[in-house]
């Protein structure tokens, strides 16, 4: 299992997103380099996954920058630096559960058309929904010899529709794929999505926003997957599974 330690980001056979097109879109980056995405949820907080954010001894990452407000993950728009980092009191790394975590910047975010918060949806999801996933991730791939060949990792946001997928459907497709090596899915805290081969995240974007076409609300956190859109569902954090913990922050944070 690609480990989410690994800090991979990919967006694998997406298109390039429009400018503007996701405004609740933040890149977290440390030493220059982009390693996860991040959710606009207040002019002061993100949301993101645990596992970017917090080492597997448990120490949280410092000097940690984000910049919202560009389709660029490293020209355009503002950087701002992180003050403080509140982790899911349940996440646990092993499995890979309560993959949440909140961030608090030192500066405020001025909205405009190309800032602004996600709207959250806390209601649970059922399978075949329409959904999109925006993240600065490898464009490929090319499949060769049965492998997958990953492209370099553009500069700009790129954008991948596809449908979320049943329970059921989710751990059938994770076994064919992965057998026992991957973690069990949690239904009540994680939801699924299916393209095809050749197409999803690879152990990335993680962080990153799924969001519901119907309504433009956010409904999940890219968490993990299993070799690189090797044909197994990507699965992510059910923000209906987390709302006790997102919810209580932004509102003490909020103005």
């Amino acid at each position: 299992v690609p480990l989410p330690s690994d800090h991979e980001l990919f967006i694998i056979g997406g298109a390039e997103a429009p400018t503007g097109y996701a405004p609740y879109m933040a890149a977290l980056i440390s030493s220059g380099t982009i390693f996860c995405g991040a959710s606009i949820l207040s002019e002061v907080l993100l949301l993101t996954a645990a596992h970017c954010v917090i080492s597997a001894n448990g120490v949280l990452m410092d000097n940690l920058t984000i910049r919202a407000g560009s389709n660029k993950w490293n020209s355009g728009g503002v950087i701002i630096e992180v003050a403080d980092i509140h982790i899911h009191p349940k996440w646990d790394r092993p499995t890979i559960k309560y993959d949440a975590a909140v961030l608090v910047l030192k500066e405020e975010l001025v909205f405009s058309e190309y800032v602004g918060v996600v709207s959250l949806g806390y209601d649970i999801v059922e399978g075949n929904v329409s959904s999109v996933v925006t993240g600065w991730g490898r464009t490929g791939p090319r499949i060769e010899d049965n492998v997958v060949h990953l492209q370099p990792t553009p500069d700009d946001l790129q954008i991948l529709y596809m449908n979320t997928i049943d329970h059921e459907q989710c751990q059938e497709h994770m076994f064919a794929v992965a057998g026992t090596r991957a973690p069990p899915i949690q239904e009540d805290i994680e939801i699924c999505t299916f393209h095809s081969r050749g197409h999803g995240m690879c152990n990335g974007d993680s962080g990153s926003p799924l969001i519901r076409v119907s309504t433009r609300e956010q409904v999940g956190i890219v968490s993990w997957g299993y070799n690189c859109a090797y044909g197994a569902p990507d699965v992510y954090v059910r923000l209906s599974g987390i709302r006790d913990f997102v919810q209580p922050i932004i509102d003490l944070y909020r103005k």
